[in-house]
């Protein structure tokens, strides 16, 4: 049965004709895949861009992105589309933007961890140098320890004399963030003790700190400055070298502890394959909207420090941080495992 059909398929079918059907199938597949393809450069963007935000709603990372997301339409001339994926410190939404496509259309805002959770995690999905490329260094802001408005510390002094008697517990967005290392950094300088607390984003962690449940933590200024200025947080200390022109009366802790020096960040970065001139493009959006002067003013007035580097900036901000916390990593033994 198949022997006469074949036969009678190549009767009604010469080789000639065969060969002219597979080229003409091959150059439709051809042009399929063509469609399919990355548009060009010069073209982008010409769709949506999906903005992931790897913690929760609420944190300092959220904040930053919301900020560009308006700015940034006007300037691509595309929707921007801010995408919450929190937990596990980050590191489940870079794990979805390691699997997204390497067009410029899937990209992700970072926090200061990303540079450091390659020291923390024993395994991780993805490998930060290997798979991400940088865009942007967005902002940076210094950070700054808050208690609840009712704990017993009035000063620096104080939380510091208490966390020599006892594990003070301390709030942070994750293993490995800015927030979990320069506490670290300061129970260590300060020779004090402080127990731990991680959370999957600025949101939560603040309302339990709001509440009581939670002794401290050491945030990022934008995240805590409104809660320290309606009286609902006290802040003891900030950890940038000087004092923050938005809290004059709060001291540094360099003043204490000469040369500590701590500051959050937040940055933008792309899937590591992304053409270069799609990164060039996009880099150059984030850069002349984040100097927009309006832009800059809002930043500033929410405790940021507008940057605005460009994706070289991001790349060696990264290993510098790399190389800096992984030192203490190491030392205090800091994992998630």
């Amino acid at each position: 049965m198949h022997t006469h059909e074949t036969t009678r398929e190549r009767a009604r079918f010469p080789a000639t004709h065969l060969r002219r059907r597979q080229a003409l199938l091959g150059a439709g597949m051809a042009l399929l895949l063509a469609g399919a393809a990355p548009a060009r450069a010069e073209d982008y963007p010409s769709r949506l861009l999906t903005l992931i935000v790897p913690f929760a709603a609420g944190g300092t990372v959220d904040k930053v992105a919301r900020m560009l997301q308006e700015p940034l339409r006007e300037r691509l001339g595309q929707q921007v589309l801010v995408d919450n994926r929190g937990g596990a410190g980050g590191t489940i939404g870079m794990a979805q933007l390691a699997k997204s496509a390497p067009d410029g259309y899937t990209v992700a805002m970072v926090f200061d961890s990303y540079a450091t959770e390659q020291h923390i995690h024993r395994k991780l999905p993805y490998e930060t140098l290997r798979d991400f490329a940088g865009v942007s260094y967005a902002v940076r802001s210094p950070m700054v320890l808050v208690v609840p408005a009712a704990s017993p510390h009035k000063t620096l002094e104080d939380y510091v004399a208490a966390a020599r008697q006892r594990d003070v517990t301390y709030a942070s967005v994750g293993a490995g963030s800015s927030n979990h290392l320069a506490a670290e950094l300061f129970h260590e300088t300060a020779g004090s003790r402080g127990l731990h607390v991680p959370y999957k984003g600025g949101g939560p962690a603040i309302a339990d700190l709001l509440g009581g449940h939670v002794d401290s933590m050491i945030a990022s200024l934008p995240l805590v400055l409104s809660h320290v200025q309606a009286g609902k947080l006290r802040a003891l200390a900030v950890t940038s070298q000087a004092r923050s022109t938005a809290l004059p009366q709060v001291p540094a802790v360099a003043e204490v502890h000469k040369g500590f020096e701590v500051y959050s960040w937040v940055g933008m970065v792309a899937p590591a394959r992304t053409p270069a001139p799609v990164l060039d493009k996009l880099s150059a959006a984030m850069t002349a909207t984040l100097r927009d002067p309006a832009l800059a003013r809002r930043m500033a007035d929410n405790g940021f420090e507008v940057v605005a580097g460009d994706r070289a900036a991001m790349d060696q901000l990264v290993q510098r941080e790399s190389q800096r916390w992984g030192q203490l990593i190491a030392k205090r033994k800091i994992s998630v495992e």
